[in-house]
């Protein structure tokens, strides 16, 4: 019996020194990065899911509660990879010790590779999860670009995670291209679009990509009426002011990145552009502005404070017009937030001024 309390406690003695050497062996960045990340979750290879909308309503404004409900179940778990990525994006823009710093980056660019050597999200079974899946390779690739390049010893991983979202993005322009319906390819779905096409182009110096985004955001702007409201969201009904606002989001940030990575204005008119963010806000604060349109009352909720992740792309915004009316409208709600834009748009942009000459070579 004493020999075999030896044994045990010996096995644990041994077990508990092979932890000790495993934790002593660690190098600071891979212990930091341990400590500062998050479980990356199984990546999504397949997605398949009907509308959320009944299916006579020819606007897609009456929503179908159980078919809204299955949707938003089986995007959730990108949704939720995306907003952990985002909140450490965040962390690491606030973190002043490099190696802490850098170890939220290299969280941020293992997560995703790890959905990049599956090649997640191949499989789009249904035209409606080819709707959905663009805006989340935009929120990816957005917190990815601010993640790249700055860990040294990642770039075999980078060059993985670029190609597979390459393909991603070209997938998404042959959808916009081939299958999808007429409203969805001039409304905020294509705005959605844009943004991840464009973003993917810029990480990969892919002019044509880039075009694309362009022209898209260029053909968003030019179809809104001259008081600065899209025509085809306050077709929306009730749901007018909300799709307005999920347009604005993606359209504006596009914009903003493309000018920042060189490629002038990115598509756009500032002109119409400032029109279009000021009805956006003036109507944020009396929804009754779009119930004049289309004579429905709204359930955008009055009020940019109720309304922070949606108004997050006010940041963008300024920086790229410098529109200090605008700014002085949101400032006091700082800092505003989204994470499909890459998390702390406060953190991004406050402060910067970024210019539409043109000065990429590809």
């Amino acid at each position: 019996m004493a020999d075999l309390t030896r044994w045990t406690l010996n096995r644990h003695i041994a077990a508990s020194l092979l932890t000790i050497t495993a934790a002593m062996a660690m190098t600071p960045e891979a212990k930091a990065a341990d400590e500062t990340c998050f479980k990356t979750p199984t990546p999504i290879m397949s997605l398949g899911f009907g509308s959320r909308y009944e299916a006579d309503s020819k606007t897609r404004s009456a929503i179908d509660e159980d078919s809204d409900a299955a949707v938003t179940k089986a995007l959730k778990p990108i949704d939720q990879f995306i907003q952990n990525l985002a909140k450490v994006v965040s962390k690491a823009q606030k973190e002043k010790d490099v190696a802490t710093r850098r170890a939220y980056q290299r969280c941020v660019v293992d997560s995703i590779y790890s959905w990049a050597k599956a090649d997640a999200l191949n499989e789009m079974r249904t035209f409606n999860a080819k709707l959905s899946v663009p805006s989340r390779v935009g929120g990816l690739a957005i917190v990815y670009a601010e993640a790249r390049d700055q860990v040294p010893g990642l770039h075999d991983r980078e060059r993985i995670i670029e190609k597979w979202l390459q393909k991603r993005a070209q997938e998404t322009v042959q959808f916009f291209e081939t299958e999808a319906t007429k409203g969805a390819a001039r409304n905020n779905l294509r705005a959605w679009a844009s943004m991840a096409v464009g973003e993917v182009g810029v990480l990969n110096r892919d002019r044509g990509l880039v075009e694309w985004s362009i022209l898209s955001n260029y053909t968003m702007i030019a179809n809104a009426a001259p008081d600065g409201s899209l025509p085809l969201e306050m077709n929306r009904q009730r749901h007018a002011l909300h799709y307005q606002l999920h347009a604005m989001t993606p359209l504006v940030t596009s914009i903003a990145r493309l000018c920042e990575a060189g490629y002038g204005k990115g598509g756009a008119d500032l002109a119409k552009l400032m029109t279009m963010a000021r009805f956006s806000v003036a109507a944020v604060k009396d929804p009754g502005i779009v119930q004049k349109i289309n004579g429905k009352s709204q359930t955008v909720k009055p009020g940019l404070k109720n309304n922070l992740s949606s108004i997050a792309w006010l940041e963008p915004y300024v920086s790229l017009t410098n529109d200090l009316e605008m700014t002085n409208e949101f400032s006091s709600l700082r800092p505003l937030s989204n994470s499909k834009l890459g998390g702390n748009q406060t953190a991004l942009y406050e402060g910067r001024r970024i210019s539409c000459t043109i000065t990429a070579q590809n």
